[in-house]
């Protein structure tokens, strides 16, 4: 728990900038979905100095950078109050040119209530030519992933903390239900995450807070539950920071960390973590023995928050960081098997890890305070693409990355000038970096909102 309240901590900080009081924060940067020819579908917020809502707008860009939804985009709907901690927005492509964009708005306040509780959130379809399909108003939204026919499927939780998913299909029909499916994972905790199970259904696997454990549990496309009650357990261990993709087969991928209790008998005090990914099939069989395939064990170093990707071919490569060493990250591809194909130490990539699409990953990263970004491509024998220094990008401190369907990624992050504790001027951009390392959309970028 307490390295997730260091990296909130750090993420303050770095958006609140050098101020003597609680500056507001610009709105996430724009989301990102592929249009699967190289552009890309974005839905960013308009956002008023005077006026603390905003309008959220969606645009598509073509492969060479143009403008293909006029030049404010369209309208999808309004916004929420810039305030930290609030999710989204989501924009996840359909397979045909479209995406489905997810977004919050801001409530009514009742006076006397708690002001952050008030929201509404809300999906869109839009076709490839810009038209809104349609609209719903769903329970919340926690995480997203394309459905594999056109839709999407969305997790998030109740008042209770308990664990929800939802579908909504290509033409917005709901099939598992307006308040979808209960997973029985309860107990809030962020550590949580949902892969696609490859048939239309879906893997979530969460850490339960009161037992220290990893859970898994899968739905299927039509929203039956198939695992036992409460889930599998991933392993035996004390694990956290789980991470799932698909296996190919029905089944998931899990990487964790295991954590290690201190030599001095601290009751829940953990010294040290190894790095462990677990098999769990289509039936819920855990196939890579009760801890996993250890992928970073013994390490003096601490490793740290694992991330994953498919390498398409039923395994994963798996990557990770340092505690007390950011600068160093190391990536490790495992086959369906669980065998360790081959490792990669590297200085300053990791950050966020994308796949390729082909077998291998790209990784964005941020620099020292006042550096730049980089990025770096290994393919599928875990060979670097983009030079042994990787891309220099300008500076993505807030961004997020998605792939581009063509083997590169899709970038967007925001700009913001304050004057004291107040937001002067925000700026919304948008990069494309193609599976040879080039920019196709110039050094610095698109502006979305100029």
């Amino acid at each position: 728990m307490w390295r997730r309240i260091v990296v909130w901590a750090l993420i303050g900080v770095t958006l609140l900038g050098a101020s003597c009081g609680p500056c507001r924060i610009p709105p996430a940067p724009a989301a990102l979905a592929s249009d699967d020819s190289g552009g890309a579908i974005v839905l960013y917020q308009v956002w008023e100095v005077s006026d603390s809502y905003g309008q959220f707008h969606a645009q598509k860009i073509s492969p060479e950078g143009g403008f293909l939804w006029g030049e404010e985009g369209i309208l999808v709907g309004s916004g929420y109050k810039n305030e930290l901690g609030m999710r989204g927005p989501y924009a996840i492509s359909d397979g045909s040119g479209g995406a489905i964009m997810i977004w919050m708005e801001r409530l009514p306040q009742p006076e006397g209530e708690v002001e952050w509780s008030y929201f509404q959130s809300h999906a869109a379809g839009i076709d490839s030519e810009g038209n809104v399909k349609w609209r719903r108003d769903i329970p919340g939204i926690d995480q997203a992933i394309p459905d594999g026919s056109g839709g999407v499927i969305i997790a998030f939780d109740d008042i209770h903390d308990n664990l929800f998913v939802l579908k909504i299909d290509a033409e917005g029909n709901l099939p598992w239900g307006k308040e979808g499916v209960s997973l029985n994972l309860s107990g809030y905790d962020s550590q949580r995450d949902i892969a696609s199970d490859g048939l239309g259904g879906v893997i979530a696997v969460q850490r339960i807070p009161k037992e220290g454990i990893v859970r898994a549990q899968r739905v299927d496309s039509q929203g039956n539950i198939l695992w036992q009650t409460g889930g599998v357990q991933a392993c035996v261990c004390l694990a956290e920071e789980a991470r799932a993709v698909s296996d190919g087969a029905g089944g998931a991928i899990v990487a964790y960390m295991g954590d290690i209790p201190c030599d001095d008998g601290r009751i829940g005090g953990y010294c040290d973590s190894d790095i462990y990914a677990q098999r769990i099939d289509a039936d819920g069989n855990v196939l890579w023995g009760s801890e996993g395939v250890p992928i970073c064990a013994g390490s003096s170093s601490f490793p740290n928050t694992p991330k994953i990707v498919t390498d398409g071919a039923g395994g994963a490569i798996i990557s990770y960081d340092f505690i007390g060493d950011h600068a160093a990250f190391r990536a490790g591809r495992i086959d369906a098997d669980g065998h360790l194909l081959w490792e990669q130490e590297g200085e300053l990539w990791g950050g966020t890890v994308v796949s390729d699409g082909v077998g291998g990953v790209i990784s964005v990263w941020y620099g020292e305070e006042g550096t730049n970004a980089r990025a770096q491509r290994l393919d599928g024998t875990g060979s670097e693409l983009w030079g042994p220094d990787g891309l220099v990008l300008p500076d993505l401190r807030w961004s997020l990355v998605t792939p581009d369907g063509c083997g590169g990624v899709l970038l967007s992050w925001s700009a913001a000038e304050f004057k004291g504790c107040e937001l002067s001027e925000l700026s919304c951009y948008v990069q494309r970096i193609d599976a040879e390392g080039n920019l196709p959309w110039g050094d610095e970028g698109i502006l979305l909102n100029p």
